[in-house]
């Protein structure tokens, strides 16, 4: 049992506090790791990038040291929070800072599915297919290439 509470979420019978993700109803990008910032800066930006055809990633970047070290399921929890939010969260975690910076991506809606990474110059198709629902979560994964990453179609 999880109490909400102004200073963050309780878990029931337990003095461990973790912060509220913001209500969006753009896609969070959430930074879990602040050992390089400039890895950071190259990745999120990289994530929010327009592409030649002008599509981009709507995201809102989430960058509070109380996320730090923290896995997706605890990511996936907070981002189910009451209140607005997309249909996915994106990770920067320390695997992500080097090009071509594959974000992690967490579904917000089934707990049976599995986070997959998907390279920041493509990360604009699954938000904005995955958030107008015109495409299935497992379109995307289902199409992970042999790097682990999804590329692209």
């Amino acid at each position: 049992m999880w109490v909400i509470g102004v200073k963050g979420v309780t878990a029931f019978g337990s003095n461990v506090t973790m912060a509220h993700l913001p209500a969006s109803d753009e896609s969070l990008l959430v930074r879990t790791y602040f050992a390089d910032p400039s890895g950071w800066d190259s990745a999120s930006t990289s994530a929010q990038a327009e592409n030649a055809d002008g599509f981009r990633a709507y995201t809102r970047l989430v960058e509070d040291r109380a996320w730090e070290g923290a896995d997706w399921e605890a990511l996936r929890r907070a981002g189910r929070e009451p209140g607005r939010h997309a249909a996915v969260l994106f990770v920067i975690d320390q695997e992500v800072l080097t090009d071509p910076f594959p974000v992690l991506v967490v579904d917000l809606s089934d707990d049976a599915r599995r986070p997959f990474r998907c390279v920041a110059a493509e990360l604009w198709g699954v938000d904005n297919n995955l958030n107008i629902a015109n495409m299935d979560w497992d379109e995307f994964a289902g199409s992970v290439g042999p790097h682990g990453l999804f590329e692209g179609f």
